[in-house]
């Protein structure tokens, strides 16, 4: 009762608060204007205040809610101040103590609105016009002692301001999980001072303005800081490039600070993290698996994002030192650990991207046992600069660990680079590790760089790798930059596991001054090695691959090869001594320099030596499975010659292989071994050693010392060549050098098969596909004028005309020439009128017919375009019939080169006339509704090709073909057997089935040769194989009435021991 009448006699003054005896807090639960004091809210005394979500304050200025009291403060409703500068919603003295709880929704906006003031369609001015806003503010003095927990909405619009600002010490946790929204130049979604408890960041904080940042702990934190959600920082109007940024104004693309700013010691780690993966080992009711305080369902990912030149992440301070200790929640003991992910985007022109950097502002920084890198660090710029993880000078840690994703894009101009990893001068890192990606990326291959690791330091001895590094796209790519380094590198690349995919190194490697050891079981490395100087080590087994040089400083080098491990590149030995080993079938293929003081050793393998001139070695011993490569140059004379100082033994079984850089000029006798001594002989296997287009023998002088290497051409009958391939193959092969590329495909082939298939794509059209293609087609056009029911004329029996499409198809095998598949279509129509001499009439046809090589890609195609008369006669059952034709003909001509990465396409067109001359005659029996009607035929076809020159297929490929005639005269006899269906008057409708045989005689003519050359080479003449004589076959289908007549032709016929087919459909009405 006494609590009542209080209320009571005070209601006049408060009439928005409400006393609650039992929550002991004073509760605003309706709108007022009035701002708040917990010293004084509970009728001039202290109390907690509580504002329910039905409540609200909205003062005009100052602060609206003030915690100058022992008190407790708790927001679910709303806080708003509209349009004023220097303004705080929750403000907290110093020295007071408290929980201040946020989860409602804190609004200190204005009315500004940037406009297009210009007309350019670009918005104008700042982002915001007024200053002094805070959502959640702890004044400097005396430690705050309580938790601030921020869950609800957070609205600021004005420059210096911040969304919660602590300005003093807090004690106590500082939490956010909800949202907070900062606008304005020079201002913070957060910045915090000493807090002696934990920080996190969950929900969204968003800073928009320049210098404005996300979120800075400028004091020390003795718990941990933990981010898990997303902090965005960015100055830019426009976050997504436009497509044209020529309108944009210097207002548009302000520079912001960073997304995170961490300037104090955290003594209890730093971690960007993910929520929690539940295992089958996990307890299903356990609610926070991962133990670190955060309930597992309300976790969030961490995604931090600067857009601009600032870090993404900036660890750090100018003027004191920072010491980051280990994350206690996180198995690995590392100080910093990231499971998600932090990004710096530059986005306009000239602006340099940076995702973390640590150190280099001029206070050291100490980071707990390491860095780990579970989730991504990225950078990404338009192009400049580009930097994902750096630690500058004073930054200190003993291992960087990435199992996700660092990776930088960038660098399109020169002076600029995309790098993914970086460890300044005068930072410190121990090791590093890699089993997920570090990459980066220029975006020009003229003028970018591109570094995926790069140690300034010096201090970085160890690096393995079980996943891939990389550097691509720039003028240079550099993987691995260790040159500072002048104590040894360990290198090492393996298998994480035995399921693990192969790992990787893209982009060239530079080690530093000191005894480096360079060890690959697994893998590919695709870049120049480079030792430095020291003694150095490279091993390689497995199947692990090296492609590009090695180079050894001016120490001693120690080379090994086992298994089926293999480098292809030079290896420069730098002029010391040491060893080269090779064991299994590991091979090393490339130039070999600065070698006489290695003592070689082949347990096994091929040691191939693609340079000319000497080779120089201690010593030489070559097991009974092992194999040396020489080089024969016969641009310039001269070949490899392995001058051995002191011994070369070649157990029995050793081989030698033979490299030719040039198909013409290789034949002759050479010394490729000069030894001190010499013991044994190597010997040669002519079909996998040689290139196939040649033989060659090995001797050995044990009295000189020498080896001598004979090589001579293989003849067509050595080769198993006939036909057309043994006709053009001495030009093919002198034309072959014309490309280098060519002729190194030519030079790879180890086998007969591989040959003769490369050489027939060397060959013109010349088997006759041609002929048969625009012979076929006319033949079948014109076969209409030998069937007795092929033409209707009009009703006064005088004009005639039809409409036919035909299709035809054939074959040949490769026999002595080339094979071929031939298919077309055409279509026509033709006229005649009948006289007392007979019907004369006229035809004009099209006619597309494929020419294509069953054994290679090359084909020719043709449009023919016909023109014929005719004259036909009857007498009752006796047709006589004779036509001539002549065709204009375009042929377009296709050949294909392809041997691996070796293509080559030529192209040819050219014209041709095809004539002929065609009679028959034929006799029809007819008995009631069956009918025979055997006939006789000639024909004559003369076909004249003009020559031509190939393009687009290069001096080696590209053919000039001189023109050719060819012709062919037959004669053929068929027997037909008809029967009629339906009524036997064509008024009435009528359905006529006829089956043809008989056979086709070829009596005169022949292919004409073709006659071709390459660029200044000598002309090979290819003959075509005779055409052959076959029987024919048809069936046929006709129906109609006494005006209209459609029917169908199916033909088969017996040609070059193959079969090719014909069909012709016609349709026939009366006018």
């Amino acid at each position: 009762m006494r609590h009542l009448l209080a209320c009571t006699a005070i209601a006049p003054v408060l009439a928005a608060l409400t006393v609650a005896e039992a929550a002991a807090e004073t509760t605003i639960s309706t709108a007022t204007t009035t701002a708040v004091r917990t010293s004084t809210v509970a009728s001039g005394a202290a109390d907690d205040i509580t504002i329910s979500s039905a409540g609200s304050i909205t003062v005009t200025g100052g602060a609206a809610v003030t915690v100058d009291s022992n008190n407790d403060v708790s927001n679910a409703g709303t806080i708003t101040i509209n349009d004023a500068d220097a303004v705080t919603a929750i403000l907290a003295a110093p020295g007071t103590t408290g929980d201040i709880t946020n989860s409602g929704t804190i609004t200190l906006t204005e009315d500004y609105t940037a406009e297009d003031e210009d007309d350019d369609d670009d918005t104008d001015g700042a982002f915001a016009e007024g200053s002094g806003k805070n959502g959640i503010s702890v004044q400097s003095g005396a430690a705050h002692v309580g938790n601030i927990v921020q869950s609800g909405t957070i609205t600021i619009e004005g420059n210096e301001s911040a969304g919660i600002r602590l300005d003093g010490a807090l004690t106590g946790n500082l939490s956010n999980s909800g949202t907070i929204s900062v606008t304005g130049d020079n201002s913070y979604g957060i910045v915090a001072n000493d807090v002696t408890g934990n920080v996190t960041v969950q929900g969204a904080v968003t800073a928009v303005g320049g210098n404005s940042v996300g979120v800075a702990l400028l004091g020390d934190v003795t718990g941990a800081v933990k981010i898990q959600g997303s902090i965005v920082s960015t100055g830019y109007r426009y976050t997504t490039r436009p497509s044209d940024t020529t309108d944009l104004d210097g207002d548009d693309l302000l520079q912001a600070g960073s997304a995170v700013v961490i300037a104090g010691n955290v003594s209890a780690g730093v971690i960007f993290d993910v929520p929690p993966t539940a295992s089958d080992d996990d307890d299903e009711d356990d609610t926070d698996i991962d133990d670190d305080g955060l309930t597992d369902s309300s976790e969030g990912t961490a995604s931090v994002v600067t857009y601009g030149s600032a870090a993404a992440v900036q660890v750090g301070a100018a003027d004191i030192d920072t010491v980051i200790g280990s994350v206690a929640t996180d198995s690995s003991g590392y100080g910093l650990v990231i499971n998600g992910s932090i990004a710096g985007y530059g986005i306009y022109d000239g602006v340099a991207a940076n995702g973390l950097v640590v150190g280099g502002l001029g206070g050291a920084v100490d980071i707990a046992s390491g860095i780990l890198v579970d989730g991504t660090v990225a950078a990404v710029s338009y192009d400049s600069d580009a930097t994902a993880l750096r630690l500058g000078s004073g930054a200190s840690t003993g291992t960087i660990e990435v199992n996700g994703t660092v990776g930088a894009t960038g660098s399109a101009s020169t002076g600029t680079a995309a790098r993914g990893l970086v460890i300044d001068a005068g930072a410190s890192v121990d090791s590093i590790v890699v089993s997920g990606t570090v990459g980066a990326v220029a975006l020009d291959d003229e003028d970018g760089t591109a570094i995926a690791i790069l140690d300034a330091s010096g201090t970085v001895s160890r690096l393995s790798n079980s996943g891939a590094i990389g550097a691509t796209g720039g003028l240079t790519n550099t993987a691995i930059d260790l040159r500072a380094n002048s104590s040894g590198v360990t290198l090492t690349q393996a298998l994480a596991d035995a399921d693990a995919s192969a790992p990787a190194i893209t982009g060239d490697i530079y080690l530093g001054s000191g005894n480096d050891i360079v060890t690959v079981s697994a893998g590919t490395i695709t870049g120049d090695l480079s030792l430095g100087a020291g003694n150095d080590n490279l091993s390689l087994s497995g199947t692990s691959s090296l492609t590009g040089d090695v180079t050894f400083g001016t120490g001693d080098a120690t080379l090994t090869l086992a298994d089926s491990a293999a480098i292809t590149g030079g290896v420069d030995f730098g002029g010391g001594s040491g060893t080269l080993t090779l064991g299994g079938t590991s091979s090393l293929s490339g130039a070999i320099s600065n070698s006489s003081g290695i003592a070689v050793v082949l347990n096994g393998g091929t040691l191939n030596a693609t340079n000319t001139g000497s080779v120089g070695l201690a010593s030489l011993s070559a097991s009974g499975t092992s194999t040396i490569g020489v080089t024969i140059d016969a641009a310039t004379g001269t070949h490899t010659v392995y001058d051995v100082t002191g011994a070369a033994s070649f157990a029995s079984g050793s081989q030698v292989k033979v490299n030719l850089t040039q198909v013409a000029g290789s034949e002759g006798d050479y010394v490729i071994v000069r030894a001190g001594a010499l013991n044994g002989t190597p010997s040669l296997d002519t079909d996998t050693l040689l290139p196939y287009m040649f033989k060659g023998s090995l001797a050995s002088d044990t009295g000189a010392g020498t080896v001598t290497l004979s090589v001579a051409a293989k003849s067509v009958s050595e080769l198993g060549l006939s036909g057309s391939l043994a006709r053009a193959y001495s030009a093919i092969f002198n034309a072959l050098d014309n490309d280098s590329d060519i002729a190194n495909a030519y030079l790879g082939i180890t086998d007969g098969s591989t040959l003769t298939a490369n050489l027939r794509q060397m060959l013109p059209d010349h088997a006759g596909g041609t002929f048969e293609a625009v012979t076929a087609g006319s033949r079948a056009t014109a076969r209409i004028l030998s069937d007795p029911n092929g033409i209707y004329r009009t009703r006064d029996g005088r004009l005639g005309f039809w409409l036919q499409q035909v299709a035809f198809g054939s074959a040949k095998s490769v026999g002595s020439t080339a094979s071929y598949d031939i298919n077309g279509w055409g279509a026509g129509g033709g006229v005649e009128y009948l006289t007392d001499l007979g019907a004369f009439g006229g035809s004009l046809a099209y006619i597309h017919g494929s020419d294509s090589s069953g054994n290679s890609n090359n084909a020719v195609d043709s449009d023919q375009y016909e023109l014929a008369a005719h004259w036909r006669g009857q007498w009752g059952p006796l047709l006589a019939f004779a036509r001539l034709s002549a065709a204009a003909i375009n042929f377009a001509g296709t050949r294909h080169f392809e041997n691996g990465d070796v293509t080559r396409t030529a192209n040819g067109s050219w014209n041709g006339r095809l004539y002929s001359a065609t009679a028959g005659a034929s006799y029809q029996f007819q008995m009631g509704r069956l009918s025979l009607r055997p006939a006789v035929g000639l024909d004559y076809y003369r076909l004249k090709e003009d020559g031509y020159a190939e393009t687009g297929g290069g001096d080696a490929f590209n053919l000039t073909v001189l023109g050719r005639n060819s012709d062919e005269a037959t004669a053929s006899g068929t027997i037909t057997a008809g029967y009629d269906f339906g009524a036997l008057k064509r008024e009435d409708g009528w359905l006529r089935v006829e089956l043809e045989g008989g056979r086709r005689q070829i009596i005169g003519g022949s292919l004409g040769d073709t006659i071709a050359y390459f660029k200044g080479g000598d002309q090979f003449t290819l003959v075509a194989e005779d055409r052959t004589n076959g029987w024919t076959g048809r069936a046929r289908l006709y129906g109609g009435t006494d005006t209209f007549r459609i029917g169908g032709e199916f033909g088969a016929e017996e040609q070059q021991n193959h079969v090719a087919i014909s069909f012709r459909a016609t349709v026939n009405f009366v006018l």
